[in-house]
């Protein structure tokens, strides 16, 4: 099966906005890079884009944006995923990318736009992984993180341990017969009131039958 490309999942986010979540869970794309590209008109891209898509040339930003703003930039997104690279990407690849995504942010390409909040976020990125020192602290520092993830999901998949309902039981206080009855007319009562009218006449004629055999 063909590899969805970079623009392809953008124009299907900007479409279908619930897949958002499934993206950012998602390995980022090999030609992310193209979106970055898109957004700041490198090399006439936002040119090619449209004709390559059919698309109008504003769709096509808009679909690259939206596809940045939430699944790159999002706030759970670690320091290579904000800058659009994987965590192999080379020093030069995450500068470059960073420059671009500044530029995309910049007040002259749209004044009025909300996205400099961004700006930010991106620029904290860069600091945690700029140079050698600071790059190989962040990836420890990740690296921990993502083994403790992995080991409170193993954990939370083993708390039931085999056996856990026939413990339950052993312990479970035993209950009187007047309780039991008790309960049991309470939950046939709420199972004649969600099933409705014709169950509750249903139960009475029932009823009848039972009394009339008992005489």
């Amino acid at each position: 099966m063909r590899e969805e490309t970079a623009l392809e999942l953008a124009v299907g986010l900007l479409q279908l906005p619930s897949r958002v979540r499934a993206l950012r869970d998602a390995p980022l794309p090999r030609d992310v890079d193209a979106l970055l590209n898109i957004v700041t008109d490198e090399g006439r891209s936002l040119a090619d884009a449209a004709r390559k898509t059919g698309l109008t040339e504003r769709t096509v930003s808009d679909a690259a944006s939206f596809y940045i703003e939430q699944v790159l930039l999002h706030p759970g997104a670690d320091s290579y995923r904000a800058l659009g690279a994987s965590a192999d990407a080379t020093n030069d690849q995450l500068r470059r990318n960073m420059a671009l995504l500044l530029r995309w942010l910049h007040p002259d390409r749209e004044a009025n736009s909300g996205r400099a909040m961004y700006a930010g976020r991106i620029t904290e990125a860069w600091n945690n992984i700029k140079t050698a020192e600071r790059r190989s602290a962040y990836d420890a520092t990740r690296n921990r993180a993502s083994a403790r993830t992995a080991s409170r999901g193993a954990s939370a998949g083993s708390n039931a341990a085999p056996g856990s309902d026939e413990v339950r039981a052993t312990v479970r206080p035993a209950r009187s017969k007047a309780t039991i009855s008790t309960s049991r007319t309470g939950t046939g009562r709420r199972m004649a009131r969600r099933r409705g009218p014709l169950w509750r006449i249903f139960e009475l004629l029932l009823a009848k039958v039972r009394r009339k055999g008992r005489v």
